[in-house]
């Protein structure tokens, strides 16, 4: 069963354009989000140990406010996001639109912690930052790999993050062991980063779950439904979920990416072998779509379904 790739990012060389080490991962990168959608990106220099062992004793903190301290948390601008709560599944969320702004980090940070919390800032800030970079550098990867870099810069300025901060509670205490169903992201992409307990398991072309082991130092970047209708169905977005399958509790934190207005699909993008899959996507539309609908559209909707052709 083919496991996700994993990425070495470990020489800074890997994140400049042009170098011998960016070409030598930019095809492993390209094929790893044409076969599952994802691949795990190893960053042991980005994160400090400590930060590492104390930011999820801060997620502990976060979500044991009242819940109606958490959904107050909530905003519309730049884009709805804030709490959620999956009634069906041990799964809760918070959310911080334009975290790669400070301000916006700190802004959340003084909802909950009125005379500040440090560690918690920073560090959330620290791993946006290193997300951010992730996120700049492999979707350059895949504009030069496919022969359309004259529009990145276009692309990231159409781009928009929301930080998500999620808990899944402990399977004794819910009575429950699925963290999320099988799903794909709506939006472009999603870099996560999680503590030691396992659950995240990703669907193969031959729809076997494939389980993930993360490692202190990586991060796993997953491709939504966004970024397959702009390559135009060469790029696969993943399939995924949550399973719990020991008592304790599991945190995670992911960069999301939205482009904003709507994603054509670059004449280049389109010939014989890659005849024109959709029409124009706002995914912004599309995720409120889902969101308004997603209980009658069933967890088996596609974005073929909602634009394609």
């Amino acid at each position: 069963m083919a496991k996700p790739a994993i990425v070495d990012f470990s020489n800074e060389d890997c994140f400049k354009p042009g170098t011998s080490s960016w070409l030598s991962i930019r095809k492993d990168i390209c094929h790893a989000l044409e076969e599952l959608g994802c691949f795990v990106a190893i960053l042991p220099n980005k994160i400090p140990s400590e930060v590492r062992s104390t930011f999820f004793d801060t997620l502990d903190e976060l979500f044991d406010f009242p819940t109606e301290m958490k959904v107050k948390s909530s905003y519309e601008k730049p884009y709805p996001t804030g709490y959620i709560k999956v009634k069906t599944a041990a799964f809760e969320s918070l959310g911080i639109a334009g975290a790669t702004k400070p301000e916006q980090t700190q802004i959340f940070e003084h909802h909950f912690w009125p005379n500040g919390n440090d560690v918690f800032r920073e560090s959330a800030d620290l791993y946006t930052k290193v997300m951010e970079e992730l996120h700049h550098a492999v979707t350059r990867m895949v504009f030069e790999n496919y022969g359309v870099e004259e529009y990145h810069d276009d692309h990231l300025q159409l781009t928009v993050h929301t930080c998500r901060f999620n808990k899944y509670s402990e399977p004794v205490k819910t009575g429950t062991n699925v963290g999320l169903p099988g799903h794909t992201d709506k939006n472009f992409s999603t870099i996560l980063y999680q503590n030691h307990v396992k659950g995240l398991e990703i669907c193969s072309k031959d729809d076997e779950w494939i389980c993930f082991d993360p490692l202190p130092s990586s991060f796993i970047f997953l491709a939504g439904d966004a970024f397959q209708v702009w390559s135009n169905d060469r790029i696969r977005a993943c399939k995924h979920r949550v399973t719990l399958s020991v008592n304790d509790v599991r945190h995670s934190l992911g960069l999301f990416s939205f482009r904003v207005g709507e994603t054509h699909i670059q004449k280049e993008l389109i010939d014989e072998d890659h005849p024109l899959q959709y029409k124009p996507l706002n995914n912004l539309e599309y995720i409120q779509y889902f969101k308004k609908n997603g209980s009658s559209l069933g967890p088996d909707y596609t974005v073929k379904a909602y634009c394609g052709v």
